[in-house]
């Protein structure tokens, strides 16, 4: 795994893990299983969250699985408000999980990019 500080910005590819550095967190993307962003070159009604697949691991304890959304610009940047009904954060043994953002964007069609190809980006703060 990479490591990773409290408060920064770190990037994880799908099946990646961070060791986050001063706690015994293990943060991995296990996958992206779904993406509703509205592709750049097509009018949408609207367009929908990205969804992911994350796991936490404490010290030597079992991974917990938990599923995360968000919205993001066209640059994959998530904003920084919460959106009624979207869990793009969540507390865990103290601390704060935060999606920052997800890249690729689509660009033609919804689906057009491969599980592997995202690099989602995270913040991790202490409560």
């Amino acid at each position: 795994p990479i490591t990773a500080s409290v408060s920064d910005e770190f990037i994880l590819a799908s099946g990646q893990s961070a060791a986050i550095t001063g706690t015994d967190l293990t943060l991995k993307l296990v996958a992206v299983p779904g993406d509703e962003r509205c592709p750049i070159e097509i009018e949408c009604a609207a367009s929908g969250p990205v969804t992911l697949s994350i796991s936490i691991q404490k010290g030597e304890n079992k991974p917990v699985e938990f599923t995360l959304q968000a919205f993001t610009d066209s640059n994959g940047r998530a904003p920084e408000g919460p959106f009624e009904g979207i869990q793009d954060r969540m507390e865990f043994e103290g601390y704060l999980i935060q999606v920052k953002g997800v890249l690729p964007y689509p660009v033609r069609s919804m689906g057009e990019v491969k599980d592997s190809e995202y690099q989602v980006s995270f913040v991790i703060t202490a409560r």
